[in-house]
C-alpha cells in the first residue's frame, strides 16, 4: 500500500506538471497569433477588389463602401491606389477631384490643388500629397488593403512644373471624374439618417448656417428638413461656402449625424 501511493502521487505530480506545460504553450501560441496579427495590421476582409487598368491607364472606382478612389496603372505595371479627396478642406468640407489628361495630372477645378500619378503633390494649397491604400494586384484586379499615410508636400513630384503644364479649364477639355452613376439622390438629409444606409451616400441639399452649426437642408423642404454636417467647422464657413455653393454632396451616416460631407461638383455627375 505505501509504495502504490508512492507511484500514485507521482503520477499525479507528472500529470499537473505536463498540464501546465500545454497551458503555457496554448498561451503562448496565442500571443504569437495576436502579436502577427497586430504588426501585419491588415484587416481581415480587403476594402475592395478593383478591376486592373492597362498599363499607362487609369479608373475612377470606389471601395466596397463606396469611398471614392483613383486606381492608377503606372507605364511599369505597377498600381497605386489613392484617395478621390482633395487634402485641401477649407472649414472641413471635403471635395473630389478630377483626372485632366492635358496635364498629366488630378486636379481640384475649385481652389486648384494639384498631384501627379503617384498623388505627389505638384501645387496649389494641399497640405499634403494623397494618401494611397497598399494595394496587390491578383490576376486581372487590384486588392485593396489598408490606407496608409499621406506623403508630404514637399516630397519630389514626377513629371514637368505646375507652370509647365496645361490644365482643364474649359468644358471641352478631356477629364475623367467619378459620376456616382447609379446612386440613389437622397433629397431629405432627415431621412437618410432615418434610415441610417452604411457607407457613402448621395445627397441633394445646401449647405446653412444654422444654432451655432452647419446644417445640410433638403432639396424639397429646405432647412424645415435640417441634418447636422458634423465634420464642417462653422467658424469660417460663411467666408469659405458664402451664399451655400452647390447642391449635391456625397456623405456617411454616424449616430444620427452627416460626416465627410463632400462637395460633388456638377461635372462629377455627368453620364
Amino acid at each position: 500500500m505505501p509504495a502504490a501511493s508512492a507511484i500514485s502521487s507521482a503520477d499525479m505530480t507528472a500529470t499537473r506538471v505536463i498540464g501546465g506545460f500545454l497551458v503555457l504553450v496554448a498561451v503562448a501560441i496565442g500571443t504569437v497569433t495576436v502579436l502577427a496579427t497586430l504588426i501585419r495590421g491588415e484587416p481581415a476582409e480587403p476594402l475592395g477588389r478593383l478591376e486592373l487598368p492597362p498599363p499607362g491607364e487609369l479608373r475612377a472606382d470606389y471601395l466596397a463602401d463606396g469611398t471614392p478612389v483613383w486606381v492608377v496603372r503606372h507605364e511599369n505595371g505597377d498600381v497605386s491606389v489613392l484617395s478621390g479627396f482633395d487634402t485641401h478642406r477649407p472649414s472641413g468640407v471635403g471635395k473630389i477631384l478630377w483626372w485632366c489628361h492635358r496635364a498629366d495630372a488630378f486636379e481640384n477645378p475649385e481652389h486648384g490643388a494639384k498631384y501627379d500619378e503617384y498623388g505627389l503633390r505638384i501645387g496649389g494649397p494641399a497640405p499634403t500629397g494623397l494618401p494611397s491604400y497598399s494595394a496587390m494586384i491578383e490576376g486581372s484586379h487590384v486588392v485593396v488593403g489598408k490606407l496608409l499615410a499621406a506623403p508630404p508636400p514637399d516630397a519630389r513630384h514626377t513629371g514637368p512644373a505646375e507652370h509647365e503644364r496645361e490644365w482643364c479649364f474649359e468644358p471641352e477639355h478631356e477629364r475623367i471624374v467619378h459620376t456616382f452613376e447609379g446612386w440613389q439622390a437622397w433629397d431629405s438629409p432627415t431621412a437618410a439618417v432615418g434610415t441610417a444606409p452604411s457607407g457613402w451616400i448621395l445627397l441633394e441639399g445646401q449647405l446653412a448656417l444654422r444654432d451655432g452649426g452647419v446644417v445640410l437642408c433638403g432639396a424639397r423642404a429646405g432647412c424645415a428638413d435640417a441634418v447636422l454636417a458634423a465634420n464642417i467647422d462653422p467658424t469660417d464657413a460663411e467666408r469659405q461656402f458664402g451664399p451655400l455653393f452647390g447642391d449635391r454632396f456625397i456623405a456617411q451616416v454616424v449616430d444620427g449625424e452627416l460626416t465627410g460631407v463632400t462637395r460633388v461638383t456638377p461635372s462629377n455627375l455627368e453620364p
